[in-house]
């Protein structure tokens, strides 16, 4: 089975909650591309709400829940020459839950970027600017409990920000 997120992991700011509270953080990563891509489409699956940017520019937001699709995002216009950020502000209600991303670049390939170890998690908002400063907590590939194998959304699913 091919996943939808190819080699993407689960990824978490903590893996110790001692007691459910609300948490937000930011999930991080810095890439280069060698060209401008004319096309990328941005896969996400957030437990439980995610806004996305690209360099700096908000992509889109959403709200999931384990059995939800994946939320899709052409990304290509945000996209440039060089450097790169994607960045994520995650929340949830709990404390608990997984960040789940991977980035189709036309030229570069699918899943050419996916949540991983070098990815950077930060409690501060200027991790959008900055970069986050530690490293997450990798769950693993899906499947992981309790979100099974997030998957493309059919067109009666897709929706626009």
């Amino acid at each position: 089975m091919r996943l939808a997120t190819g080699r993407a992991a689960f990824l978490w700011y903590t893996g110790s909650v001692p007691r459910p509270r609300p948490l937000r953080f930011w999930a991080t990563r810095d890439f280069e591309l060698p060209k401008k891509p004319e096309r990328a489409l941005a896969k996400v699956f957030v437990d439980r709400d995610h806004v996305l940017y690209v360099n700096g520019i908000r992509a889109g937001a959403g709200t999931q829940r384990p059995g939800d699709p994946l939320a899709l995002y052409e990304v290509a216009p945000l996209l440039a020459a060089g450097r790169n950020r994607v960045a994520i502000d995650a929340g949830s209600p709990t404390g608990v839950g997984g960040v789940l991303f991977s980035l189709d670049v036309e030229g570069f390939g699918r899943d050419a970027l996916v949540t991983d170890a070098g990815w950077r998690v930060d409690l501060e908002p200027s991790a959008l600017a900055e970069g986050g400063r530690y490293r997450p907590v990798v769950w693993g590939r899906p499947p992981q409990y309790p979100w099974g194998y997030p998957r493309m959304p059919r067109p009666n699913e897709l929706k626009s920000e």
